[in-house]
């Protein structure tokens, strides 16, 4: 079983998509979205090759996988036995700019 890990960015992240839902529905809904985001990253423990390479979509070397939940990407790294979760991005940005620079 892998153990999951956010870092610092992942969870600036999270905090600006719950921010963002607050302000445009509401706290209860913006809980659940949270909620339901982080019950499927935590699949991750199980299924841990449950995500995509990202090298078969872009042209850049890069170790990172992803995986689509709702309207974002989720962005990981396999490290031993845990699932590094580098950046969980809204799909309507480039997500090329953000992850790699322009």
């Amino acid at each position: 079983m892998y153990t999951i890990q956010f870092t610092p960015l992942a969870k600036e992240d999270l905090m600006k998509i719950k921010v963002y839902l607050e302000e445009e529905f509401d706290v209860k809904i913006a809980s659940e979205k949270i909620k339901q985001l982080l019950i499927s990253i935590k699949r991750f423990e199980a299924f841990p090759l449950i995500g995509r390479p990202l090298m078969n979509v872009i042209d850049i070397p890069t170790d990172y996988m992803y995986f689509v939940v709702d309207k974002n990407y989720v962005f990981y790294r396999l490290e031993q036995e845990t699932v590094k979760i580098i950046r969980i991005i809204d799909t309507r940005q480039i997500y090329i700019d953000i992850l790699f620079g322009e």
